[in-house]
């Protein structure tokens, strides 16, 4: 089965004249979903940048609520000059793009009570992934661990084509404060992603010229600068994951062939070309390590009243429940951090601090 859909897939994406061009709904919920950000290029001079954010939702992520969940996180997501085409001051949601696993994962994206966070929905391949019904399984079935992976980085390479910086997070987020103030702000690298699970709590600092960890790459966030050095690689990623057999064990595609691609798209390119650079577990922390963020690069201890001390988690931008084992448990899980951050009088999407 997976070798079937594997043929499927790399017949619907390449052609005779090479990969196929975006589509048209592809085209069009991006060109009216994005937004503007001020930033500053690699020689210091003031730029703006225009961006979109892009998830997944499957029919049991809508239907547990994590989506509304965290739409609702991204609502709250503001910034100074950040905006619609036409200059108006804008909430991140209105700038995310929904991929849906199925017609009724669209179909639920779509209702009306969402309407209100003003998110674009997108049909990712259906043909190939109406079957996933919780994200969480993704790693049991490798069926679906390839099919995913491969529309979501055709995805990515279609976006970042158009010309638009994209930020990917898996739909096991939720925010605190606004993301895109963190990329813009504190990182400079082509390609900013998650910590590799190894990792846990201590920073990765990638120093130039030094080769990526030879890690699983788990990529549950990724943020591209668009570029010519972003699309080539995401091209080359593209072309070797649909054009050779790699052996999924329990994990998406992606995250088996990510570091062969870039590792030597940076050995051939150089880091002026592309670089990589990833996210600090104090801002993004992982429930799989961690149950109350990470201090000191070690694993952060709740306070007497079970809380997650105020310090740590006033620097959260951030946190990722990929833990979860089914889209219920997520959304509790997400329901209780936003509880916890406001009941220490933390405001979600004020700035972060440190």
């Amino acid at each position: 089965m997976c070798q079937d859909h594997a043929a499927a897939q790399r017949d619907k994406y390449w052609h005779e004249h090479g990969l196929v061009n975006p589509s048209r709904n592809l085209r069009d919920q991006v060109d009216w979903g994005f937004g503007y950000y001020p930033s500053t290029a690699s020689d210091g001079t003031n730029e703006t940048r225009s961006f979109v954010l892009m998830t997944i939702a499957t029919p049991a992520s809508i239907a547990a609520g994590v989506l509304s969940t965290l739409l609702e996180s991204l609502s709250k997501q503001t910034a100074p000059h950040q905006t619609n085409p036409f200059g108006t001051g804008t909430q991140l949601s209105e700038h995310t793009i929904v991929a849906t696993t199925s017609h009724d994962a669209q179909m639920g994206c779509a209702k009306e009570e969402l309407q209100k966070y003003k998110h674009k929905c997108y049909e990712l391949d259906h043909e190939f992934n109406q079957g996933l019904q919780d994200f969480a399984a993704l790693g049991q079935s490798k069926e679906h661990a390839y099919t995913v992976a491969i529309s979501r980085i055709k995805t990515l390479v279609d976006i970042v084509s158009l010309g638009y910086d994209v930020l990917y997070f898996d739909p096991h987020h939720i925010f605190f404060q606004n993301p895109l103030d963190y990329m813009y702000t504190k990182t400079k690298a082509h390609l900013v992603i998650s910590p590799t699970p190894a990792s846990q709590c201590k920073r990765l600092v990638q120093a130039p010229g030094a080769p990526l960890p030879d890690d699983h790459h788990k990529l549950d966030m990724i943020f591209m600068r668009s570029g010519p050095g972003t699309f080539r690689c995401l091209y080359n990623w593209v072309y070797y994951a649909t054009h050779n057999n790699v052996e999924l064990v329990d994990k998406p595609l992606d995250h088996h062939t990510f570091r062969t691609v870039f590792q030597d798209c940076i050995s051939s390119l150089g880091s002026d070309i592309m670089s990589v650079e990833y996210l600090d577990p104090a801002a993004f922390p992982a429930d799989c390590h961690t149950k109350c963020g990470c201090a000191s690069e070690v694993p952060a201890a709740p306070g007497a009243t079970g809380d997650c001390p105020k310090e740590v988690m006033e620097k959260w931008v951030g946190y990722l429940f990929s833990c979860a084992p089914n889209a219920q448990a997520l959304h509790d899980e997400m329901v209780k951090y936003g509880d916890m951050y406001t009941r220490t009088g933390l405001v979600v999407g004020s700035q972060a601090q440190g």
